[in-house]
C-alpha cells in the first residue's frame, strides 16, 4: 500500500511540474511570460521602435521543445 501511495504522490508532483506555469513580468513595458515544462505563453507589451504604434503587443504560444529559448529569440 505504501508503494502505491508513493507512486501516486510522485505522479501528482510530476504532472504539477509539467503543467503549471511560473509567471514572470519583464521591465520592458510589461511583457509577461508563463512558462511550464511543456509550454510557454508570452503576452507581449514591449517598446518597439520598428512598430507603427511604438509597442509590440499580442499573445504567442510555444510548445515543447520550442519553449526553452530566450525571450530575445522570439
Amino acid at each position: 500500500m505504501k508503494k502505491k501511495n508513493r507512486l501516486i504522490t510522485l505522479i501528482i508532483i510530476l504532472v504539477s511540474v509539467l503543467i503549471f506555469p511560473i509567471p514572470v513580468v519583464y521591465r520592458d513595458g510589461g511583457t509577461r511570460t508563463y512558462t511550464a515544462f511543456l509550454y510557454r505563453i508570452i503576452i507581449w507589451n514591449q517598446l518597439d521602435i520598428e512598430s507603427e504604434t511604438g509597442y509590440r503587443t499580442g499573445m504567442e504560444f510555444y510548445f515543447f521543445p520550442n519553449n526553452f529559448k530566450s525571450l530575445n529569440d522570439y
